[in-house]
């Protein structure tokens, strides 16, 4: 019945100096009130997320994934053992967060937007890392084993009860993941649409109606980019609130307090807003449309600007938690123009977390809810439980035990259970145990659940495919269920080959112009492709089957293994002393440009013609590299260094990667995009490429900068001077 709650001290600048913890709360007196707390593991860095699992935690403190546990019984972990690193901190709002358990047996770990080069935290560096840019992980709680996952927002993610994946970025407040990275990996010649898409009807950067006041400093930033006197994006019209800007913490209401009518509603809260905003999900084919509940008002609202509401959760008693971080200033650092930070407190308020729960009238809690001393049938019984916390609780502990009693009981609840969630659960508990028999599958394939039979296939997928599970398989053609067709779309790839592509056109026929449905059948099609034409007259498609036909040709053509998965090399430049002395040394000569006379408007035309490439200022150029507003802050002496030593500090966001094709091309860019098939690289002037893994020999990490060094040998000492006096002007 205990809650742990990180506690990110160190949000937003201090995190070397290990302020964060995880504390332990306890309701000592059984009234619903946590009345007593414990600092369960101190001295970390920025805790994001935690998973309790076999009376212990997983915690994620970026760069690392540790267990804690206590063993002693005292509150206190007296274990701490290194799971994962490679987490990417680059970004204090983009870290690794939203420990979820999956229908899988799995934890699910939103990996946000700096990604990561992941490995056991105890492998030799010489082992290939996995790297997770643009994807989010699993991970197995027994084995340790990873897999990449699609996904990959910025913060906050969750499952409804049917394992249908949601997700919320800052400005694009609620999004679907449309399949998993597995089922597209399995054909390296496809590129697939994108795996995460937006889906609130009233667009991503949505109105909001706050009832706090905007505070003064954000009306000044905004009046400041709008002049064009500060670097920044202009958004809501040049209005300075009144719009998402800080959506984080999708969830969908799982429990069994709130009225019915509620269950599956999406929450998400704007902590730039102070404000919580909730949306009905409509069926739309196989996306959901997010619809606005409250007419021009939002589900919570506080006149208090300190009002954070950043994660909420699905709690013991059937209510909804909500994590209030209650800080004063929110706002990344680097959003935060310097002459507007300089009077601002950043540390103010992280002493002052709060945790609500959101009640209908009249709620009386329960007290704390311990399923630890359930017995082994009581656990499955919980499988059907009206409160999505009990069901998913109760299949933690099935799988942490793993106890043969549970067998039968499992079968018994997947052919008898009037609850369809408790048969579908059952199913996942027998796989989590390797106990899925053939007869388990083919009840639950002709279900009367559309969602019993979508899971059984996705279930049935791997396994042995006997005549009479293909046979029942095949029934499922014309199933009146969409998502069970397109489940069955991707099963048929792990699946025989007879009838395959028979079934697959069939399939494809009855959703002919449907994006997800096409990508399902190419995905599973193997040589056949080309039949595809046989039931889709659309030229852009064609198109598609033709690129896939050359890039089959072109891996039958290499001796390199097709389907080999591509890693990032680790860097392949090493900055001697050497170098950096030289480097140095020409910092040292150009230093006398930071007291030169200057001219603004040279400085402009050099800025056009050496840096607008890769930079962003005042509409002129692309925004490829990082913000020359941001080192602008840090002073003159180090916008001069960063100009003629770019690589002396190289933030792994803008490292510079080469890409060679096996027919020998020679592809560099910074990887903005990276799925289980593709990549895509970020070139000179904001062109983008996808590159099909199939195609790639090898990709090379510089471990440099976009920017190259030697920029002195262009531009002398009264260039750099014209050239900073404008970036600081700007």
């Amino acid at each position: 019945g205990a809650m742990f709650v990180c506690e990110m001290r160190g949000y937003s600048e201090n995190r070397d100096d290990r302020l964060s913890r995880i504390a332990r709360l306890t309701d000592t007196n059984g009234d619903g009130v946590y009345d007593k707390r414990t600092d369960f593991a101190e001295e970390l860095l920025w805790p994001t997320a935690l998973f309790p699992y076999d009376g212990g935690l997983f915690v994620a403190d970026a760069p690392d994934l540790w267990y804690f546990k206590d063993t002693n019984k005292d509150g206190v972990a007296d274990v701490k053992q290194h799971v994962l690193t490679g987490f990417g901190t680059s970004n204090v709002q983009g870290l690794v967060n939203s420990f979820r358990w999956g229908l899988d047996n799995r934890i699910h770990i939103a990996c946000s937007s700096v990604g990561g080069e992941i490995r056991h935290a105890h492998q030799d560096a010489s082992v290939p890392s996995l790297n997770i840019r643009g994807r989010d992980l699993a991970l197995n709680p027994r084995t340790y084993e990873i897999e990449p996952t699609a996904g990959a927002a910025q913060h906050g993610t969750s499952f409804d009860d049917w394992g249908h994946k949601f997700a919320s970025s800052n400005s694009d407040h609620m999004q679907q993941v449309m399949y998993e990275d597995r089922m597209i990996a399995r054909n390296p010649y496809m590129i697939p649409p994108p795996s995460r898409i937006s889906i609130a009807a009233d667009g991503p950067q949505a109105e909001v109606y706050r009832t706090s006041p905007v505070e003064p400093w954000r009306i000044v930033r905004t009046r400041l980019r709008v002049s064009g006197e500060v670097k920044g994006v202009v958004e809501g019209g040049g209005r300075p609130a009144g719009y998402f800007t800080g959506a984080t913490g999708a969830t969908i209401y799982r429990g069994d307090a709130w009225p019915s009518s509620y269950k599956g509603i999406a929450i998400v809260g704007d902590v730039g807003s102070n404000l919580i905003h909730r949306k009905r999900l409509v069926r739309n084919g196989l996306e959901f449309i997010a619809e606005r509940m409250d007419k021009q008002s939002e589900f919570v609202t506080s006149t208090d600007i300190w009002f954070r509401p950043a994660q909420f959760a699905n709690a013991p008693n059937g209510t909804l938690a909500v994590i209030d971080v209650y800080l004063e200033v929110i706002e990344h650092p680097a959003s935060l123009p310097p002459e507007i930070k300089k009077h601002l407190d950043l540390t103010s308020g992280r002493d002052a977390g709060r945790i609500y729960q959101i009640v209908p009238t009249g709620f009386k809690s329960p007290g704390p809810i311990d399923l630890s001393g359930s017995t082994t049938p009581e656990l499955v019984a919980l499988l059907a439980h009206e409160n999505a916390w009990h069901r998913e609780t109760a299949a933690r502990l099935l799988y942490e035990r793993q106890d043969p009693a549970a067998i039968e009981p499992l079968k018994k609840l997947v052919r008898n259970s009037s609850s369809p969630l408790g048969r579908m659960h059952a199913l996942y508990a027998l796989s989590g145990m390797r106990k899925l028999d053939a007869d388990s599958i083919l009840i639950a394939l002709e279900d009367s659940h559309p969602q019993v039979r979508r899971h059984a296939v996705r279930l049935a997928g791997p396994t042995e495919w006997t005549p009479e599970l293909s046979a029942a398989m095949g029934k499922l053609v014309d199933d009146e269920s969409m998502e069970v067709r397109y489940q069955l779309a991707f099963a048929l790839g792990d699946g025989p080959a007879a009838q395959r592509t028979e079934r697959l056109l069939q399939l494809l026929a009855q959703d002919p112009a449907d994006r997800w449905m096409r990508a399902a059948v190419m995905s599973s099609i193997g040589e056949d492709v080309e039949r595809l034409n046989e039931v889709v007259d659309d030229p852009a498609f064609s198109k598609q089957i033709v690129e896939q036909v050359a890039a089959r040709q072109r891996s039958k053509d290499s001796p390199r293994d097709a389907g080999a998965t591509q890693t990032m090399s680790p860097p392949t430049t090493v900055r001697t002393e050497e170098q950096a002395a030289r480097r140095a040394q020409v910092i040292a000569q150009y230093r006398e440009s930071l007291s030169m006379p200057a001219d603004m408007e040279r400085g402009r035309e050099v800025f056009k013609k050496s840096c607008s490439a890769c930079h962003l200022v005042q509409g002129v150029g692309h925004e490829l590299g990082p913000s020359l507003m941001a080192i602008k802050s840090r002073g003159v002496e180090t916008l001069l260094a960063s100009i003629l030593d770019p690589n002396s500090e190289v933030n792994p966001q803008y490292v510079n990667y080469l890409v060679v094709t096996i027919d020998g091309r020679v592809i560099s860019g910074m990887i903005v995009d990276e799925g289980a098939t593709s990549i895509t690289l970020k070139k000179d002037e904001g062109v983008t490429e996808t590159i099909l893994r199939v195609d790639i020999d090898e990709i090379k990490n510089t471990g440099l900068s976009l920017m190259p060094e030697g920029l002195e040998e262009t531009l002398d000492k009264q260039a750099i001077a014209d050239l900073i006096a404008y970036l600081m002007a700007e």
